[in-house]
């Protein structure tokens, strides 16, 4: 069996994962730059739900759902190609 150095963040990581989420990640390789990409969108989209103000005009709304649908839009489109 081969032996493999890591580091101490890549352990913590390697201990939450089960054996499952090993066997995925092997057979598809690319979902880890993938996740990634999906992470950053998930977070943008965040700080603009938190942005819009509590009794903001429907025309400002529409605005940040439709900047929202860009962001996530533009991760699926990073990640399939």
């Amino acid at each position: 069996m081969k032996s493999v150095t890591v580091t101490g963040a890549q352990h913590k990581v390697l201990q939450i994962l089960s054996r499952k989420d090993i066997a995925a990640i092997r057979r598809n390789p690319k979902l880890i730059p993938g996740a990634k990409h999906l992470l950053l969108a998930c977070k943008k989209a965040i700080r603009k739900v938190e942005g819009i103000p509590q009794y903001a005009s429907r025309k400002k709304r529409e605005t940040a759902y439709r900047h929202i649908v860009e962001i996530c839009r533009k991760a699926i489109a990073e990640i399939e190609h």
